[in-house]
């Protein structure tokens, strides 16, 4: 009984756990225990790692190149609280993002950009006798213009005189 309680008894079972009876057999068993131990922990890490990249792709809109090593880290350390605060992080990115892209009149050189002829309906505008009139007006302005090299202020009074404006 004696030998039982302290494990030395060849092959005698503690809990149901066969107990070595020398050291050499002591050794190998331990030595087979550690690497059984080594393997599910090389199982672990793999699978933390998966469930990790699992969540660095499911918020890498809200992660940054820069930040992703600190985010791993917390998710293996503290999984709920860092999951709690990228979940915020997303959706404030998602907020922050415009639905629709803003879509901006283009700006135009004014020294470049060309006056816009009114559209004509129906005939002429609003008093199409007085638009020719002014028309008329100004066609014999430019020909005193030209023909007696006054200025265009000067010879537009003097067509306005002679048509009867």
């Amino acid at each position: 009984m004696g030998d039982q309680a302290t494990g030395a008894a060849g092959g005698a079972t503690g809990d149901g756990v066969a107990i070595p009876a020398t050291l050499e057999e002591a050794k190998t068993a331990l030595a087979a225990e550690q690497a059984k131990n080594t393997v599910l922990l090389n199982e672990v890490v793999a699978l933390e790692d998966e469930i990790v990249n699992r969540y660095m792709a499911d918020f890498a809109d809200a992660v940054s190149d820069e930040s992703r090593p600190h985010w791993r880290e917390q998710l293996l350390t503290n999984r709920k609280g860092a999951l709690v605060l990228l979940t915020e992080l997303a959706n404030a990115k998602k907020a922050a993002v415009p639905s629709a892209p803003v879509v901006r009149a283009p700006m135009h050189n004014r020294a470049t950009a060309r006056p816009v002829a009114p559209a004509v309906v129906g005939g002429g505008g609003i008093d199409s006798d007085a638009d020719g009139k002014a028309a008329k007006i100004r066609n014999r302005a430019h020909e005193i213009c030209v023909a007696e090299h006054v200025p265009f202020s000067a010879a537009f009074r003097r067509a306005e005189m002679e048509i009867g404006g």
